[in-house]
């Protein structure tokens, strides 16, 4: 259940974060370098909250492989 929270968590920031670049128009400028280095720096941190939102989370759930009895 924590998975899909996180997913669901993971998705929203993600679809916020391409808006932000959407409405700054990157995707018309991304030949620039300026703009390619903005853009994937950008997609870079987007990348990096995206797992620190899924382990916050998730915690260590995933990890958990087998059950110890």
């Amino acid at each position: 259940m924590k998975n899909i929270q996180a997913i669901s968590v993971m998705f929203i920031w993600t679809a916020l974060s391409i808006l932000v670049l959407y409405i700054l128009d990157a995707h018309n400028n991304y030949v620039q370098i300026t703009w390619a280095i903005g853009i994937s720096v950008s997609l870079l941190f987007i990348h990096m909250v995206n797992m620190v939102i899924y382990f916050k989370i998730t915690g260590k759930e995933p990890y958990r492989w087998f059950k110890t009895s």
